[in-house]
């Protein structure tokens, strides 16, 4: 009983084998057969698929770049020139017990003054000139979620202790809506192009199909299934998928670190550069992406034809 087990096991390899290096074999003379027009289906999904992987990759900097404003979402409530010391941290720790607030930090106008010369830096000498200080003290406020951002703003702002009350929703609301009409717009071309490339693949399987109909209609005489009739022109697809994702991954390493080094060169966007691990993440969607788009393309055109 095992030796016939291991004589069927051994004649179902020898059928895989054979069946799998049969569709390499025929679906690299379709592709030679093809010529231009298979070389034109690579350079087409290579092309769609770099340009999902830049979208993929600048809407990846783009959401880091939301995640670190979002994170740093803050309230600057000013106080009035007669606050005490005392009197800002009694205020401090009563509106650090509501629920919406995060943190409470105060900050004097002395400190206001030392950040505002490091962030201007050589302009301390103009800045000592000034014989006052016009800085006025501050409680810095950040809240747990930016939503409850003017829920916080309008009860400072019934505060008697506070002059002027600042936050930064604004911004972070409009570089949200910035990322939403981006990745529409992004989903939308990158879309369009996918589409142009399951047309070219479908219509080029599609005309070998044709051109081997009388073979075709013979081997299903002689009781060839559907599958085994199919599988070659799958495999060419997926290879015309899979070569269109890997010269999109080439060429997507120098743009990721042309992307990188742009953004480095201003300090205050270097955290949000797309880095090696989103990158790997990135080429593997677009290898996965490209070969399913071949061999579904494949798929369909074969299967019109065998149901006619």
């Amino acid at each position: 009983m095992e030796k016939m087990i291991r004589l069927r096991r051994r004649h179902f390899e020898g059928i895989s084998f054979r069946l799998t290096r049969k569709a390499l074999v025929e679906a690299w003379l379709n592709i030679r057969r093809n010529g231009a027009f298979s070389i034109a289906c690579i350079v087409v999904a290579g092309i769609s698929l770099l340009i999902f992987g830049l979208f993929l990759l600048l809407d990846g900097s783009l959401n880091n770049l939301v995640h670190s404003f979002e994170e740093r979402v803050g309230i600057s409530a000013y106080l009035k020139s007669t606050v005490t010391p005392s009197e800002a941290a009694w205020l401090q720790s009563r509106i650090i017990t509501w629920p919406e607030v995060d943190m409470v930090k105060y900050v004097s106008s002395e400190e206001a003054m030392q950040t505002l010369k490091a962030d201007l830096t050589g302009f301390e000498d103009v800045l000592s000139t000034l014989p006052l200080n016009p800085l006025p003290a501050s409680l810095e406020i950040k809240p747990k979620n930016p939503s409850q951002t003017l829920s916080i703003v309008s009860q400072l702002r019934n505060l008697p202790q506070v002059d002027d009350v600042q936050y930064d929703l604004e911004t972070v609301s409009k570089l949200i809506a910035f990322a939403n009409y981006f990745r529409i717009l992004g989903l939308v071309v990158s879309l369009l192009f996918v589409f142009s490339t399951w047309f070219l693949f479908s219509s080029s399987i599609r005309m070998t199909v044709y051109a081997r109909k009388t073979e075709i209609e013979v081997m299903k005489l002689v009781g060839a299934t559907n599958n085994y009739i199919r599988y070659p022109f799958v495999t060419e697809g997926i290879f015309y998928g899979l070569t269109g994702a890997v010269i999109a991954c080439l060429l997507l390493i120098p743009m990721q670190s042309a992307l990188v080094a742009s953004l480095n060169r201003l300090a205050f966007l270097a955290h949000i550069a797309p880095d090696q691990e989103f990158l790997f993440w990135v080429m593997l969607a677009l290898l996965v992406l490209g070969s399913l788009l071949g061999a579904l393309a494949a798929n369909i055109s074969v299967r019109r034809f065998l149901t006619e």
